[in-house]
């Protein structure tokens, strides 16, 4: 299995989920993506879905009480 990494630019924009959850409060986190980063805004590759789970992580992070 091939190790899939983030580009900075993919970090940075994760990053900016933690605000994105504050900036976004009724809205689930599909719904702040899709507003965020288009209407299809991660790929179906090995790289999309690692980017997909580092932004829900950092957004329910940061929605947690």
């Amino acid at each position: 299995m091939k190790r899939v990494n983030l580009s900075v630019a993919q970090i940075e924009m994760a990053a900016q989920f933690a605000d994105h959850a504050w900036d976004y409060p009724k809205l689930s986190f599909d719904q702040v993506a899709k507003k965020v980063l288009g209407a299809r805004p991660f790929p179906a590759t090995p790289a999309g879905r690692k980017f997909q789970r580092e932004c829900r992580d950092v957004f329910e992070q940061e929605r947690k009480p």
